[in-house]
């Protein structure tokens, strides 16, 4: 046990807490920081930060970078302080076109990317998955299925895809069906699918829940998981994305009732914003909206196991600022 440990275990006799709490407390201090937890007691501030700092491995969306020839992009994404990637594998002199597969460019990027010291955390398999023009659903199946099939030349199991809309306009844009019984039985159809695909090659479907598409709120987030028990289909923890312009008022219960009932199932987490806009919310960069940064990453952190958390919704311009954001959020915690 630390000095500082046996310090404030000794207050804790002056009239704080009882016998009982300082023997669980000394023995958690003796155990580490999951002891404290399982006690019952709240992890002390700095110790909970440190976790954070640990655990929570900062990573940023290679499409902000997608301008630059493949080198210099990797280069920068690690000088800017960056150890992983959300990736669609395209540069300004080289990428990988899943329809027209060169798998020579595949292993020039994930060589560029291992030689830097930058891991792949997501791979970018987007696209909806119920979109009522059949073709264009196909083809993002396709994709998709490609993907599943061939995500180990590729560097990572993880593939990330929203939950779909049945807005014809738009994949990011809501429907008044989206709400209904038979949208989310498709949408169910449809990830049981991609589900049984990838657990047959050690892939992971990680999905990304928005307030305008059919998986809506964290309700339906959790009855999907439920339904589709599959350890395949995970979460992408992107709280900006639940939380409709009612909902600000009320973050702290939201944050963590949503940690409560999905934490087990996410794969990788986003880092952007959230704030109030005419038509419910805009979701800029990271330090530019209302989200509890200190509160989410705290709830991250308590996940007890590392999670990449990767910066989106921001140019290359903005990259320094949106960074030490939430660097200097971290030290919030």
């Amino acid at each position: 046990m630390s000095p500082r440990q046996i310090s404030r275990c000794e207050e804790s006799t002056n009239g704080r807490c009882s016998r009982r709490q300082c023997l669980q407390t000394m023995s958690a201090a003796l155990l580490g920081a999951s002891a404290w937890e399982a006690a019952g007691l709240a992890l002390p501030a700095e110790d909970l930060r440190a976790k954070a700092k640990a655990q929570i491995r900062l990573g940023i969306d290679s499409h902000v970078y997608a301008e630059l020839p493949l080198e210099d992009a990797v280069r920068r994404i690690r000088a800017d302080g960056f150890g992983s990637v959300l990736t669609d594998f395209a540069f300004a002199d080289v990428r990988f076109d899943p329809w027209k597969p060169d798998w020579k460019a595949a292993e020039k990027i994930t060589a560029c990317f291992a030689e830097h010291g930058v891991r792949v955390a997501a791979i970018f398999g987007y696209y909806n998955v119920v979109d009522p023009d059949s073709e264009r659903r196909r083809h993002g199946e396709a994709r998709m299925e490609f993907l599943i099939a061939n995500w180990k030349q590729l560097g990572c199991p993880v593939i990330s895809t929203e939950t779909g809309t049945l807005n014809r306009t738009s994949e990011w844009l809501d429907a008044p069906e989206n709400t209904t019984e038979e949208s989310y039985l498709q949408c169910r159809a449809a990830f049981e699918r991609l589900a049984r695909a990838a657990e047959k090659t050690g892939a992971v479907i990680s999905i990304e829940a928005y307030w305008r598409n059919i998986i809506h709120s964290v309700d339906r987030a959790e009855r999907l998981l439920r339904e589709v028990p599959s350890p395949a289909l995970q979460v992408v923890m992107d709280p900006c994305n639940y939380l409709r312009k009612e909902d600000l008022p009320q973050m702290v219960p939201i944050l963590e009732d949503m940690f409560r009932r999905l934490g087990k199932r996410i794969a990788v987490a986003h880092a952007k914003d959230v704030k109030p806009a005419a038509e419910g919310t805009d979701l800029p960069a990271a330090g530019q909206g209302v989200l509890d940064y200190p509160l989410f990453l705290r709830l991250l952190a308590q996940l007890d196991r590392p999670i990449d958390l990767i910066l989106e919704h921001l140019t290359l311009a903005d990259v320094p600022r949106t960074r030490d954001y939430v660097l200097a959020q971290l030290d919030k915690v």
